[in-house]
């Protein structure tokens, strides 16, 4: 009888770790789910560092941002447009993908953009130069531009 009890012992091991494996590959061969209540937030950035990102960018080239004490603000934004405190009111994943999208969809009025209509866009290519990093930075500094201020142009 001790024979049958451990060759039973042994077949019901066998068929355990068998059910395990099987459990397991099954598993892995499972579409994966999301957690119950997903959803996805956009990840914060540092307003400072993003600053600096737009600096050392050259974002300010073809974009005017008025107040934020840029080094070398220009009078004009130019090509671009000025990002006045009001764009710090638009979603923090609209301004990214401005950014990556070289503004396939742009907020305002521009000499070279009407409404939501885009005429034109001499935007470069920043996917391939700018971090995640760097993009997360750049909009939570655009997200901190100070409140307009009652009657000024952009408010």
């Amino acid at each position: 009888m001790g024979k049958t009890l451990h060759g039973t012992l042994g077949t019901l091991g066998f068929l355990a770790l068998l059910a395990c494996a099987i459990g397991a590959f099954g598993a892995a061969t499972k579409s994966p789910q999301l957690p119950q209540g997903w959803t996805f937030e956009w990840p914060g950035g540092n307003p400072a560092a993003g600053k600096t990102a737009f600096h050392q960018l050259q974002c300010y080239g073809c974009h005017k941002v008025p107040g934020a004490g840029l080094p070398e603000e220009r009078q004009s934004g130019g090509i671009g447009p000025d990002f006045v405190p009001a764009y710090s009111k638009l979603p923090a994943a609209y301004l990214a993908e401005a950014i990556m999208g070289s503004h396939e969809k742009m907020s305002g009025t521009v000499e070279h953009f009407v409404g939501l209509q885009k005429v034109s866009s001499e935007m470069a290519d920043y996917t391939t130069i700018m971090s995640v990093r760097e993009l997360l930075d750049i909009v939570a500094f655009l997200k901190h531009l100070p409140a307009p201020e009652k009657g000024a142009a952009g408010s």
